[in-house]
């Protein structure tokens, strides 16, 4: 105690006599005993109030962490939700989902780890220096303070250098996940090919190479944090050594210098505990870096400022001078990817018309649909529903109206009933039921084992692509929209079955807009009208009968698939 009381009271023989008095008058004469139970008292009972108090810290801190976790996912899994299908196509999905579990969980191990002691330790280093400038300046050793200010922010330059080197490295580590993160769902996601092609030994190599580089880069932000503390230690020592020697030198007590000591001793914890805080906050800064890149990604699909309400009843659709062009890929030529796939298109579709569209694979088909819903804006000219062009609807109403059976249905992990209520999610069990029926696909699902309540697994992987595609007719019928979209709606039925359902396809597409790209000619033989497409171009307009007769193109076309 004798050379700990200093740091408090500077000498002990300046303890106030009277606290002593005041203690015996108020404990009496069995002043020591008094002061035992108290002890005996007030100790166990400090350590439980400390107790109580660190669990109170720990909860309240976990709780900020998952509070901030969950609101971060929910902002970039909103973001997600909403951002346009030209992102998708730009990013890969593992990558995606790496930021928002590997990422968000990175950030919230920064605010559990961080938020007790961000505010605490600088507190604690200003009153540590205080306390040193305070002792130097009432023993007058001047020499010990600028010892003592020169060692301190020697300190910060390990800090400062490191930090730099820990944001580059935590984004690379970040990075690499996100690759790691890819490679695991497309390996995922193709089982098939990998084992029809032996492709076992390849995607070893290659998950190893991704491991091996997490390893690395994670080493090397190993190395950067941990260097940090033993220079600061290092620095320390020096200058409590330079301290010591100067110290003693001039004349400085045993009694003094501890005090000094001590007291820089406090000044360099907190500067090691800081800098294991900055630390993490480069490391939650990579991490946020990433979520950014999501949070402030471009809509190339802007929402209006003031949309516009559609008319009710049928519509006409109008394409005027439309262009369009895909934005270049990363790392893709400018010049490959400025290539138009549509190119000064002009069509006017009457409501209730059914229009095919047709051409060899890349023609521009299926890029000329994706207008419709505003998945993507012509690069030229315009669209308009009804006169209003696309771009100043509000992108839930429009698509309200436009139903969409893709060419690879998604069906989502829940029952069939749920899967077919995503056309119209307020449908009640009879609608889905007679949506089913329409699409010749209840016989099916009512052999299952608990019929509708029946769960189809992950992305329908267990199921025929016919009953995949059946079930997204069945959401097209429940739907009921003016506006109907068939992307090969048929490609994956046999022929039984596609003769069956082309008799509800023909029920169901009238008194509505149809377009309808189809491989099978047969399935387009009766649409009012068909569009032959080359090159982005829409170079023949009309009948089967006619264009068969007239044009060569779709003449090819036809017999081609006819006779092959």
């Amino acid at each position: 105690m004798k050379y700990l009381l200093p740091i408090f009271f500077h000498k002990q023989d300046k303890i106030d006599p009277m606290v002593v008095d005041f203690a015996r008058r108020l404990f009496g004469e069995s002043f020591e005993g008094s002061l035992l139970l108290l002890a005996c008292i007030g100790l166990p009972l400090v350590f439980v109030i400390r107790g109580a108090a660190a669990i109170a810290n720990r909860y309240w801190v976990n709780e900020a962490g998952f509070i901030t976790l969950e609101n971060i996912r929910l902002e970039v899994y909103d973001r997600l939700l909403e951002l346009p299908l030209e992102f998708y196509q730009r990013n890969k999905a593992g990558d995606l989902h790496a930021r928002l579990i590997g990422d968000t969980e990175r950030l919230k191990a920064v605010v559990v780890n961080v938020a007790g002691e961000i505010v605490k330790q600088p507190f604690t280093l200003l009153a540590s220096l205080a306390t040193l400038v305070y002792l130097c300046l009432t023993e007058k050793s001047v020499l010990f303070a600028l010892i003592a200010m020169l060692s301190v922010p020697l300190c910060i330059i390990p800090i400062h250098v490191a930090s730099r080197q820990l944001v580059k490295r935590s984004r690379q580590l970040a990075e690499s996940g996100g690759e790691l993160g890819s490679m695991t769902v497309e390996t995922l996601q193709s089982p098939l090919e990998i084992q029809a092609y032996n492709l076992q030994p390849r995607q070893r190599i290659r998950f190893r190479e991704n491991i091996r580089r997490m390893f690395d880069l994670g080493m090397k932000t190993v190395k950067y944090q941990s260097y940090v503390t033993p220079v600061i230690e290092v620095v320390s020592v020096c200058g409590f050594v330079a301290a010591l020697y100067f110290g003693t030198r001039n004349g400085m007590t045993f009694e003094t210098f501890t005090a000094l000591a001590l007291a820089l001793y406090m000044s360099y914890e907190p500067v090691k505990k800081i800098s294991s805080i900055q630390a993490m906050l480069k490391t939650g800064e990579a991490s946020l870096e990433r979520l950014e890149y999501i949070l402030d990604a471009a809509d190339t699909v802007p929402a209006p400022a003031s949309p516009r309400t559609l008319p009710t009843g049928p519509l006409p659709i109008i394409f005027e001078r439309v262009g369009f062009a895909y934005a270049p890929r990363p790392g893709e030529a400018v010049d490959a990817a400025a290539r138009p796939a549509l190119r000064d298109l002009d069509l006017r579709a009457e409501p209730g018309e059914t229009i095919a569209l047709v051409g060899a694979s890349g023609a521009g088909k299926s890029t000329f649909i994706t207008l419709l819903p505003r998945f993507y804006d012509p690069t030229a000219g315009r669209v308009t529903l009804g006169g209003i062009d696309l771009r100043e609807l509000d992108k839930t109403a429009l698509r309200e109206r436009i139903a969409v059976v893709p060419q690879q249905p998604l069906l989502f992990n829940a029952s069939f009933a749920d899967n077919i209520r995503m056309g119209r999610l307020a449908a009640t069990d009879a609608e889905v039921e007679q949506a089913a029926r329409r699409a010749h696909v209840h016989e099916f699902i009512a052999a299952q084992p608990q019929g509708y309540s029946t769960m189809v697994g992950e992305r329908g992987n267990t199921l025929s692509g016919g009953q995949r595609q059946r079930i997204a007719i069945a959401r097209a019928f429940l739907k009921d929209a003016p506006i109907l979209i068939l992307d090969e709606a048929t490609s994956a039925l046999d022929s039984e079955s596609e003769a069956a359902i082309q008799e509800a396809l023909r029920d169901l597409v009238k008194g509505r807009t149809t377009f309808m790209i189809a491989h099978r000619f047969s399935s387009i033989r009766h649409a009012t009208r068909i569009l032959v497409f080359q090159e982005g171009r829409i170079v023949a307009d009309g009948a089967h009968e006619a264009l068969y007769a007239t044009n060569n193109l779709y003449r090819t076309l036809y017999d081609h698939q006819a006779h092959g």
